[in-house]
Order: C-alpha cells, then structure tokens, then sequence
C-alpha cells in the first residue's frame, strides 16, 4: 500500500465521500474546504518530492494528511482550523528550502509571513516564531542577520496590515487587546475541567492523534540512521513541532480545533515515514490497528449519533 500509486487516489475518493456523507450533500463553504485540503495535499507531495522526506518512493505523506483531515468533521468547511493547518503546511515547505542556504532571506520572509497569517486563525502559531529561529540557527544552519530581520518582518507583516484596518474603524487598541489575550490566556486555568467536558469524539481523537505522533516519533527516533543529514534535520522540526503542539493540545484544550488541525498537519508525516518503513509483523499489525481507531474516530466525529449507542 505505500508503494502503490493506486494509494492515493483512492483516499481522496475516500475524503471526498467522507466530506459529503455527514450532511448528505456540498454546501459551498464545504466545497471551498475540500478544494484546500486538496490544495494542501499538493503542497505536502511536493514537500516530499523536492526534499525526500520518506526514502523510498510513496505517497503516504499525503495519504496520512487527507485522511486524518477527512476524519475531523470540523476541518470540513473552510474555517480557521483548516486554513491554519494548510498555512502551516506552506510554511514547513518554505522553510526546509532553507537548508544550509547563503542567502535565505526570501524564504525564512515568506516562512514567518505563513505564521503571520495563520496566528489570526490559530494563535499558537505567533508563539511558534521562537523555535522557528531555532531551528533555522540549529537544524537548518541558516540564521543570518538578515534571516533574522527577514523572519521579524514577515511575522509584524500580517499584524501591520492589521492594525492599519483597524485604525480605519477606530478600535485599534481594543481588536489588538482582545487578540493577543485570546492568544495567551483563554481558559488556561480551567484546563483539567475543559478535558472532562469535552465530548466522547474530542477526546478519542486527540488520544488517536496523539499515539499515532508517539509511535511515529518512537519510530524515527529508532531508524534514522538510514536517513540523509538532510532529512534528519527536517524530521527533527516535524518532531519538535509535533511535540510542542501535543503540550499545547493538553493545556489549552479550549484552543481544540485549531490545535488539532496543526498537529495533524504536522504529525501526518511522522505517521507516514512509520507506516511507509515499517517492517515485519509488528508492522503490519499495528497499521490494521491504526486503520481501526482511525475508522473509530472519524464514525464518532462524522456521525455524533454513533456516541450514544457506546
């Protein structure tokens, strides 16, 4: 299955059928949402192609991505969780372009400029400068001086243009208030409390989500030494990435959807590189296995119905 070319168009026939069972018919915001997951599914295949994240030749990446953002009824409609998660994906693309790069200015801008955007629909994503920075200095040996500048501007860019409409309805300093709040703040004291109301879909999703990263993440941590420098260095971002989120997942639950969204986006490769590599009957195993919670978790999340027969 991860060498097939017949992978991946079958799960986006299977994304599109799971798009279109739960209302039983294409709304337009719907539409719009199905026509960036695939969009992103793009991004993420070139991802793989130009910097060969997965060693061999396969469309797993892709494959994990669709199908997880398919299984999560709130990546749907074109919403904040769905462009944040698409915005991230960019991100990491340009990002990795620069690796070991004199002059990486334009990309680390273009890098910062996606966080910008996605932070008014996720806002972890302005707390994620600071180990971008990092990894530019440690994973990718590019942080110059003006990477650095380069990276701040493309971050206030979103925020200047913000402010700017802002200043033309006169609520500059209360919109900018109530936004960085939100962003560091909301519910934290509550978190414990937030968890056990979620409802039964939430909370077997983000326990799926999260066993399928740990595997994954234990997985790499075990085998990269087949992999190139190169691409050890980008999977280390993946795992950094995926980690930070899973602690910002189980802190600020009422952040749930938008963090959801990018941690799948940015565990999918994880998950990929396990399922792709995997060998053996503990392998095989465990992908049957993973294919059965993800049937769980996508009945529960598609079908809320389904919860009350448990």
């Amino acid at each position: 299955m991860a060498g097939s070319e017949w992978t991946l168009p079958f799960c986006i026939v299977a994304a599109t059928a799971m798009w279109w069972l739960p209302q039983q018919a294409f709304s337009v915001r719907c539409m719009l949402g199905l026509a960036l997951c695939l969009l992103t599914t793009c991004i993420v295949m070139e991802t793989n192609a130009r910097q060969h994240i997965i060693r061999i030749r396969t469309r797993m990446m892709s494959c994990v991505w669709i199908v997880l953002a398919a299984s999560l009824a709130f990546m749907h409609p074109l919403g904040e969780p769905l462009v944040a998660a698409a915005l991230l994906l960019t991100s990491y693309h340009l990002l990795f372009r620069c690796y070991q790069r004199h002059r990486p200015q334009l990309d680390v801008f273009h890098a910062f400029l996606m966080l910008g955007i996605g932070s008014f629909c996720a806002p972890v994503m302005l707390l994620m400068a600071v180990p971008y920075f990092l990894y530019i200095g440690i994973f990718l040996r590019a942080l110059t001086k003006r990477a650095f500048w380069a990276g701040l501007i493309g971050l206030a860019v979103p925020y200047w243009c913000y402010a700017v409409w802002c200043q033309t309805i006169s609520h500059t300093e209360m919109h900018l208030k109530a936004h960085f709040t939100f962003t560091l703040y909301k519910d934290f004291p509550e978190w414990q409390e937030a968890w056990l109301s979620m409802s039964l879909a939430a909370q077997v999703t983000a326990a799926v989500v999260c066993l399928l990263s740990i595997v994954g993440i234990v997985h790499y941590l075990r085998t990269n030494y087949d992999d190139k420098i190169r691409v050890r260095m980008f999977l280390y971002i993946y795992v950094s990435q995926t980690l930070l989120l899973m602690a910002f997942l189980w802190l600020q639950p009422a952040h749930y959807q938008t963090t959801m969204a990018l941690l799948t986006a940015s565990a999918s490769p994880l998950i990929a590189h396990h399922f792709a590599l995997s060998r053996g009957i503990s392998g095989t195993v465990f992908f049957l296995l993973s294919l059965l919670l993800t049937a769980v978790m996508a009945t529960l999340n598609l079908w809320p119905g389904f919860a009350t027969l448990l």
